[in-house]
């Protein structure tokens, strides 16, 4: 059992692979909404959505990447739907991801505690109240940060910022949870103590930027 240092005031989460398993939905979104189509995306294909959609290595953004795709499949849908589309079939399936290990009794006990928790997410902030919503976490949480907050994403520290000033903290007051590179990288350039967590994660991510790395939220404890 590792020990969070005390006097923190705030948790700042992550959310997809660190609180809830929803790394494979968008995917298997993507996927089943070609094949619907008749269209079965090349494995190159593929690899660049999960890119874009995890905003890892590339320049372009899934709804860009989407465009491309619809443009070389001649697809009759319009762009604009066969998006939304995208997003509807994604928030539906999103709100079925189940918890990974420990989340809730965490979560529970860091409110009982006192500390003020927070989402701090690329995702948009509609999806991350529908699966804040269908844990019955959304009363637990003070502030959300979702992709409409923010204009540069992990691994910049904006996202961790932007929070810091909501919550009117300073850094030293903030403990960041994260299952990626880029966010462990956003949160430490915040100024913040970072947790890896490798549970969420399909893909090895290098965690190296954390200050400590666990598997689960089971073997943390912190005082207050």
């Amino acid at each position: 059992m590792l020990t969070i240092p005390k006097n923190k005031k705030a948790f700042l989460f992550d959310m997809d692979g660190t609180l809830v398993d929803t790394e494979p939905i968008g995917p298997e979104v993507f996927n089943t909404l070609f094949s619907d189509n008749g269209i079965t995306p090349t494995p190159d294909e593929r690899s660049l959505f999960i890119k874009a959609w995890r905003r890892d290595g590339v320049t372009f953004t899934t709804d860009e990447y989407l465009t491309q795709l619809i443009a070389k499949y001649d697809i009759t849908q319009a762009p604009s739907g066969f998006i939304s589309e995208f997003y509807t079939r994604y928030k539906q399936a999103i709100v079925t991801s189940g918890e990974l290990t420990g989340v809730g009794v965490f979560l529970n006990m860091a409110k009982s505690a006192g500390i003020i928790l927070a989402v701090i997410s690329s995702s948009k902030r509609d999806q991350i109240e529908a699966v804040l919503d269908n844990h019955e976490w959304g009363d637990l949480f003070s502030l959300i940060v979702g992709e409409e907050d923010i204009r540069k994403f992990k691994p910049d520290p904006e996202p961790y910022l932007v929070a810091m000033q909501k919550l009117s903290l300073n850094p030293a007051n903030c403990v960041v949870f994260e299952d990626a590179t880029n966010g462990a990288i956003s949160g430490k350039k915040a100024g913040m103590f970072v947790i890896g967590l490798r549970e969420g994660n399909e893909i090895e991510q290098d965690l190296s930027a954390a200050d400590i790395v666990v598997q689960s939220f089971a073997e943390l404890n912190f005082n207050s």
